[in-house]
């Protein structure tokens, strides 16, 4: 900016004489007194095109110097590791210096200047070669940008498949599962048939039709005096997979491990039998016994104990006069995944 505005004065200057000597020497008439103005007129304005040269000389020379101060982008300077003060100037070329201020980019050319360069400074020409190795931190910092999108698009996609798993519905009640150790008497674990878990496709649920239970202990008896019976009668353990208290409570009788005990329904390999502990065929089981099973079917599904597509059903005794379960199944029938009622 220094050098254009000093250039524009002093050719503005340099026209406003001249215009005044011109003006001078045509009034005045005399040819030798223009003559000698003209000489004189020539002789300061070669003086002034010196000075004009030395000025912008000097300017290009103080605005090389401070950009290699300030490392700008003109002119990068680089010291040798010896401390010996030895600096390569780019845009002069090396140490030529004014020969080859005005044309730095026409000096050498591509290989045959990196090779003088090489040779005059041989630490730089070590330092440059370790340079590539290094990672600058923006591209770092770009990397692990991209890294975490990439780890981020991958997470939604697994939550979006993990969404398109078909469960009955969104259940709000926590399962509460009582493991058969719990009122288990025996010396010895329970031996029966096993269950195929990959191979559970149908949930019949059923009642007792007996009294209801209301707290654990009370279930928890209620199980064992199931467990005589049954062992009374048919010289077996207890036939349900998992029973369902009055007080909101699972409890596990074959568990997913075992095939149920009952001979006269279908599907001892493919199917759980659940009962609901209480006589329904008047009244509805509890809210929290309904909700029960419904956290019973979705952990059963989450252990990969019940296929997602399950059918969910219900039982009828042709024998009988009175349909059994009527209340329990009017209930389930509104549900997802019903199947309908299975005669016996």
């Amino acid at each position: 900016m220094l050098i254009v505005l000093n250039s524009r004065l002093y050719t503005s200057f340099i026209e406003r004489r001249l215009e005044r000597l011109l003006h001078s020497a045509y009034t005045e008439g005399d040819e030798l007194t223009h003559r000698f103005r003209w000489r004189i007129d020539l002789f300061f304005e070669r003086i002034g095109a010196k000075c004009f040269t030395l000025m912008l000389s000097t300017a290009r020379s103080v605005a090389a110097s401070s950009s290699a101060r300030t490392q700008g982008p003109l002119v990068w300077n680089r010291k040798t590791a010896d401390g010996g003060g030895d600096w390569y100037d780019v845009e002069a070329g090396g140490s030529e210096g004014a020969e080859n201020e005005r044309t730095p980019l026409l000096l050498l050319s591509g290989r045959g200047r990196n090779a003088q360069l090489s040779e005059r400074h041989p630490v730089s020409k070590q330092r440059r070669n370790q340079e590539p190795n290094k990672v600058h931190p923006v591209a770092l910092l770009l990397m692990l940008a991209l890294l975490a999108i990439l780890m981020l698009g991958i997470v939604i996609g697994a939550y979006l498949l993990v969404l398109q798993i078909d469960r009955p519905w969104p259940v709000s009640h926590p399962f509460f599962l009582v493991e058969r150790p719990a009122w288990w008497y025996h010396s010895k674990e329970l031996q029966t048939a096993a269950l195929d878990r990959a191979a559970i496709k149908d949930v019949i649920v059923l009642h007792t039709h007996t009294g209801s239970c209301f707290g654990e202990q009370e279930c928890l008896r209620f199980l064992q005096q199931t467990e005589d019976r049954s062992w009374a009668e048919r010289n077996d353990h207890i036939p349900y997979n998992f029973l369902i208290g009055g007080d909101g409570n699972t409890y596990e009788a074959r568990g997913w491990k075992y095939q149920h005990g009952f001979h006269d329904l279908p599907g001892k390999n493919s199917t759980l039998v659940v009962g609901m502990i209480g006589d329904f065929s008047q009244r509805h089981p509890t809210d929290m016994q309904y909700a029960e099973l419904k956290a019973f079917l979705t952990e059963s599904i989450r252990r990969l104990s019940l296929s997602p597509h399950y059918k969910l059903r219900g039982i009828v005794n042709g024998t009988q006069s009175t349909e059994d379960a009527t209340t329990l199944y009017h209930q389930l029938q509104r549900w997802p995944h019903w199947g309908g009622l299975v005669p016996v």
